[in-house]
């Protein structure tokens, strides 16, 4: 049965269009959404400015009908009124604690939380969709006002363009331009609302999900086998260098999962004391090499550095975003740097342009320092840092000094390898080092003896010219002498692989006659 009101039809469909515009109306002009990372850097932004972010954590509906984003919470400095200046942690972020919609009123107001010695309760209320001259109270305590200025078409970003609303926020005499993006949210700011010491803050990346940030591990780990990252111990204490500390790492493996990055890589260190002096007696020790990994989580991670073992979970941290870690009776916290900018090196030669950092602050004591945290003197020594395409180049007091990548077929090395050349040996040398493979050229067997014997899980196959899998067996453990048949094979060259059940894997180049 067709409906009597035909006439009605492009009624109802206006009215769902419009009613949709305004429901997607209300979602434009929010200076921050739920699920992204945004970027701000002081005024005027350039290439060497350092990049400070924030995200909004959780979204809630308040019992007057208000829609309230809360920001992640952020280290902030203390002003030095007894005792040393440290760092509080705070509830507020750059532009305060929380995010208010309301509704009825079509505003927003951003919140900042009173915090002693750090900051004073404040608002900044805002009306982007109010017409172009309208004047209104943004705070009372300081008092400011606000007046949209203009409404105007602006290009944001290389390529991309939005509707910008410009709001000049007077305080004191002091007008302070705000400008909002309808799509990108803030563009422009005063640092903590104007209502604290602070200037102006600008918009320095567009919006993203942590997946396409810079936080995005995909990006630091992006290495192949064959990679090679160097670092040397540095020992910022000591006015003497007494020793000299080395780390080389080569890639052997990557792998990714539904929610993770594995890297295997070959890890050898070389210690060496110079002998001067009260250093000791002079010595050289060259350790094993171990075959270790890297487990990346694609939404954050667990990282155990070079030195003494932590686990950060670095990279979810944003700039100044703090993890209480350590052990139960001193703990300490964990917290991430401003995004720095390329400082050149092995950095400036991988065309990678700025790094992230998290360094520890620890617990003041005494009179009036109750949450009050300060970086320790290890300040310099005791960090991580990451690179794009260079993995860590920072490691408490390991500090990456070499590196050799290959990416779409050509190989960047920085730095000097000579200074690792004793570690990791080549391919080849590390094969004569595991076994001997007799006779080669063979012609019906072969026999693989080993060095040690064989663990539990290790495993033994022969591959073609073409990669192709002709022979494979286990190795029991405890074996030394493993048999190679080649009967009924044709001739020419194959590769014999040796499997580890740590994941090493060593090959030798057999000749069949």
């Amino acid at each position: 049965m067709k409906h009597a009101y035909t006439w009605a039809r492009p009624l109802l469909a206006a009215l769902f269009f419009f009613s949709c515009f305004g429901a997607r109306a209300q979602q434009a002009w929010r200076p921050f959404r739920p699920g992204l990372i945004y970027t701000y850097a002081a005024t005027p932004v350039t290439s060497s400015s350092e990049h400070y972010t924030l995200r909004v954590d959780s979204a809630y509906i308040a019992a007057n009908g208000d829609s309230v984003y809360a920001f992640n919470r952020r280290l902030r400095d203390k002003a030095a009124t007894t005792g040393r200046a440290g760092f509080a942690r705070s509830k507020n972020n750059l532009f305060g604690a929380t995010l208010r919609w309301n509704p009825n009123q079509a505003g927003y107001t951003l919140e900042a939380l009173a915090q002693t010695d750090v900051q004073l309760a404040v608002s900044l209320t805002l009306f982007p969709r109010a017409a172009v001259g309208s004047t209104w109270n943004a705070s009372s305590q300081p008092l400011q006002t606000a007046t949209l200025v203009s409404r105007s078409w602006q290009t944001i970003s290389p390529g991309v363009q939005d509707t910008v609303a410009v709001i000049n926020i007077a305080n004191s005499g002091i007008v302070t331009p705000l400008r909002l993006s309808r799509r990108y949210g803030l563009l422009a700011g005063p640092k903590w609302l104007g209502g604290a010491t602070g200037g102006q803050l600008e918009q320095a990346v567009l919006p993203a999900r942590f997946e396409q940030s810079i936080y995005n591990p995909r990006a630091f780990f992006d290495v192949q086998p064959g990679d090679e990252f160097g670092y040397f111990r540095d020992d910022v204490v000591a006015p003497v260098s007494c020793t000299d500390s080395r780390t080389l790492r080569r890639v052997i493996g990557r792998r990714i999962t539904a929610d993770s990055i594995i890297i295997t890589y070959q890890e050898q260190r070389r210690y060496q004391n110079y002998g001067f002096g009260s250093c000791g007696p002079a010595q050289t020790i060259i350790y094993p090499i171990e075959v270790k990994r890297w487990a990346v989580a694609q939404a954050g991670n667990q990282w155990q550095p070079n030195a003494s073992p932590v686990q950060p979970a670095a990279l979810r941290l944003l700039t100044g975003e703090y993890r209480i870690i350590g052990s139960s009776s001193y703990p300490y916290m964990l917290a991430g740097l401003p995004i720095a900018a390329n400082s050149g090196g092995c950095r400036q030669a991988a065309g990678t342009a700025r790094s992230i950092s998290y360094v520890p602050y620890y617990p003041q004591t005494g009179p009036g320092n109750s949450n009050s945290y300060e970086r320790g003197i290890d300040y310099l020594a005791w960090g991580i840092s990451f690179d794009a395409g260079l993995t860590s180049v920072v490691e408490q007091d390991y500090v990456q000094s070499y590196s050799r990548t290959t990416v779409n077929g050509v190989t960047t090395t920085c730095g000097n390898p000579q200074t690792f050349v004793s570690l990791l040996p080549t391919r080849a040398a590390q094969a004569a080092a595991v076994a001997t493979l007799h006779p080669n050229p063979a012609a019906e067997v072969a026999t693989l003896t080993l060095a040690q014997v064989a663990r539990p899980g290790t495993t033994l196959h022969l591959t073609d010219a073409l990669g192709r899998t002709v022979w494979s067996a286990p190795v029991a453990a405890g074996q030394t002498a493993l048999a190679v048949p080649l009967a009924g094979q044709p001739s020419g060259l194959y590769l014999l692989h040796l499997n580890g059940p740590d994941g090493t894997a060593v090959s030798w180049k057999l000749n069949h006659e």
